[in-house]
């Protein structure tokens, strides 16, 4: 039951062209904070090991006097940011982490949560199953740390990212443990979504969410009735209401939402529109791990749909 498995950042799916002149940016602009001497970026992924709960992030959070002194306390954050997205958002993860750790210690939340970030792609990235799962808690350690420190106005990266890697450390404690941290996860994608509703992936995750609930074997279910006496549960209906707000956001911006539109019209019994999304799914830029996944599923499932496995003169 994984909530989140297929989610990755957004700005990497982009084409292969755009990367290329990204590259060279990228390069421009590592130049520039090596002879400024910047500081690095440092991302920080939330996770729970089961009992992370909101309110023991609040009893722990600092004064708005002390987050906002670990802000100014950044030397050429601005320039820090730019460098350190541009490499994530081109999936150079090591490159990424090298600027990021350098701060692993402050206390600014923008860098922390997006060293969580890149601590978490490297952990999915990860081919070593003791390595992957010290990654895993490491991001949730820093994503914490993160959520401590955010501002007065709150950080809407920070609670999304809290929610995709409490998911994921979550899933090695077993479906109990999951179903625990379900709530936990959902709260802290609306407050993401309170801070800042236009981003698409939280709707993408959040949607997530209510598609995982809809679509629970019954097994499952039973596991629930028991942790909880009223269990969570969604409707398809309400996780293609959230798929469909992120595409309208942002247009083609992840392959993952243009499959579990597929997915959400096909349990929903509309096999025209589930067709189109599983087409779109198919042609849609590969670019990183997820992309690759779900480009796999689409031609599996086109392939099933339309009886051939050749579908360059498919329309």
């Amino acid at each position: 039951m994984n909530f989140i498995r297929s989610l990755t950042r957004t700005a990497a799916k982009l084409k292969f062209q755009w990367r290329k002149q990204n590259y060279a940016m990228a390069a421009r602009l590592k130049d520039s904070a090596d002879k400024a001497k910047t500081s690095s970026l440092r991302l920080m992924m939330l996770g729970s090991s089961g009992g992370g709960t909101l309110l023991g992030i609040s009893l722990l959070s600092k004064s708005k006097a002390e987050n906002e002194t670990a802000y100014t306390d950044v030397p050429n954050l601005d320039l820090i940011i730019r460098e350190a997205d541009v490499l994530y958002d081109n999936y150079l993860i090591d490159n990424a982490l090298g600027i990021l750790r350098r701060h692993a210690k402050g206390q600014c939340c923008e860098l922390l949560w997006r060293l969580a970030r890149a601590t978490c792609e490297k952990a999915k990235l990860c081919q070593d199953k003791e390595e992957k799962k010290r990654l895993f808690y490491e991001s949730l350690d820093i994503i914490r740390r993160a959520i401590v420190n955010e501002r007065e106005e709150g950080c809407s990266s920070a609670h999304k990212w809290y929610a995709i890697i409490l998911d994921y450390t979550s899933a090695y404690e077993g479906t109990r443990a999951r179903l625990h941290q379900s709530y936990e996860i959902r709260r802290h994608l609306e407050k993401a979504l309170d801070i800042d509703g236009t981003d698409p992936t939280t709707w993408h995750i959040l949607g997530l969410w209510h598609f995982t609930f809809a679509d629970m074997p019954s097994y499952q279910r039973l596991i629930a009735s028991a942790v909880f006496e009223t269990p969570p549960s969604s409707t398809y209906e309400d996780a293609l209401a959230n798929f469909e707000k992120a595409e309208y956001i942002r247009p083609n911006f992840y392959s993952a939402n243009k499959w579990y539109l597929a997915e959400v019209h096909d349990r929903l019994n509309h096999k025209e529109e589930a067709l189109k999304y599983y087409k779109e799914t198919y042609r849609m830029p590969v670019v990183t791990a997820d992309d690759c996944e779900f480009h796999a599923k689409a031609y599996a499932k086109l392939t099933k749909l339309l009886g051939t496995k050749d579908l360059s003169k498919m329309d």
